[in-house]
């Protein structure tokens, strides 16, 4: 008898098992069926054959923001509450609780999110954008920058809001966000310079590092290009023992082995290299170990200089340039000579006229030039005369060497 009812009620209970599995089966089905359909009688049914099922009660709610939000929000509750560890259902409560104006149960479910996921971006995220909009802006900001280093995709955005909160005010925006990575100051370096705070862009990207490399050298072209050499050359100098110096020639005798092709205030190749070659020549120097060595092997352009440098000087001086020539053998029907331009206004300020064919020996030139009033830079280059034919060819070997700046 008692087996017979033992038996009685284990029957009882896979029954009442079989029935729950099939009502949450069941229950799931509806749900997949209403997300795709944004029909909500399929989640009121699926509600009631499982009042646990926390995925059923975030899908009614999803539906019912559109038409009913305080409906929805009592949904998103019952879907917290079902499965309390699960932080997105805690950011979906929190965004319902904000759109119907109520901030303080915003904040609070989007607390217990972060205290859910403490290493995720997203609940930081939007924790503190809630904050912000209540105007809590100390810990708004303490929750984006735990979410921009948890992930640097977000740093743009939390920077661009910080730039309207303080009113693009660059030493509140700076510290709002506490850059700390050498990710954290690129981005900043980025957006400074997209708003053109120049200033506060070379100082984050000389903080990044190398981590900005790239970035700085087409920023310290951008600003050349802009004619802004000042910041400029500020930018050049991070990552260097020396930077410009105003009436200061940057390697003038080429003892250096340099990059000719990185924008900047040392010497540097045009942007056409054709019809000429350079290298350092150790073959009697006019002084130090190496002279610059430029031979001429065709149609060179004559717009675009075989090397060039940019000085920075001090406007209404006067300065002398003192330099050594050598050559050997050219040939053509425009000679090279050394010119010194206003790097803003590319007025010629100053020439040393064509350089011999042969000098037999090095032969020392000075140019004297004034600067105007608003000069702030000029430009050393070696160029050639116009030919009155095209093409126009050369040939030969020239030699540079010795060059000095000296304020008169």
């Amino acid at each position: 008898m008692l087996r017979t009812a033992g038996s009685a009620a284990l029957v009882l209970i896979l029954l009442v098992l079989t029935w729950y599995a099939g009502c949450s089966g069941f229950s799931s089905l509806l749900t997949a069926y209403a997300a795709q359909s944004s029909q909500l009688g399929p989640t009121q049914l699926a509600v009631n054959l499982d009042p646990g099922n926390p995925d059923s009660h975030y899908m009614r709610a999803t539906i019912l923001e559109a038409f009913d939000l305080p409906a929805a929000i009592s949904e998103h509750q019952q879907a917290a509450l079902a499965r309390p560890e699960d932080y997105a259902l805690w950011l979906s409560l929190a965004r319902a609780r904000e759109l119907n104006g109520d901030t303080a149960g915003a904040i609070a479910a989007a607390r217990q999110a972060v205290l859910l996921a403490p290493y995720y971006a997203q609940p930081h995220y939007q924790l503190g954008n809630i904050l912000v909009r209540a105007g809590q802006t100390e810990e708004a900001f303490r929750e984006l920058r735990l979410a921009g280093a948890s992930n640097p995709t977000l740093l743009p955005g939390v920077i661009d809001l910080a730039w309207r909160v303080f009113g693009g005010d660059v030493e509140f925006v700076e510290r709002a966000i506490e850059p700390s990575t050498p990710e954290a100051y690129q981005a900043l370096g980025q957006f400074f310079r997209q708003h053109q705070e120049v200033d506060a862009a070379v100082a984050m990207y000389a903080a990044a590092g190398k981590a900005a490399e790239e970035d700085r050298r087409s920023f310290l072209a951008e600003l050349i290009t802009a004619k802004r050499f000042k910041e400029a050359a500020n930018l050049w100098a991070v990552g260097r023992q020396t930077g410009a110096v105003k009436g200061v020639i940057v390697d003038p005798g080429f003892e250096e082995e340099i990059n000719l092709y990185e924008p900047g205030f040392s010497w540097r190749v045009g942007d056409r290299i054709q019809g000429f070659k350079l290298s350092l020549d150790t073959t009697n120097p006019r002084e130090g170990h190496t002279s610059l060595k430029i031979e001429f092997t065709g149609d060179q352009d004559f717009a675009a200089p075989p090397i060039s440098q940019l000085v920075l000087v001090e406007p209404r001086a006067h300065y002398q340039m003192r330099f050594a020539v050598r050559s050997e053998n050219i040939l053509s029907g425009g000679l090279p000579e050394v010119v010194v331009f206003d790097a803003d206004t590319r007025k010629v300020l100053g020439q040393s006229g064509e350089l011999p064919l042969s000098t037999n020996g090095w032969r020392d030139y000075s140019i004297d030039f004034e600067v105007g009033d608003a000069t702030a830079a000029v430009q050393i280059a070696i160029q050639r005369r116009r030919c009155d034919r095209s093409p126009c060819p050369i040939f030969g070997r020239l030699w540079l060497d010795g060059f000095s700046l000296q304020k008169l």
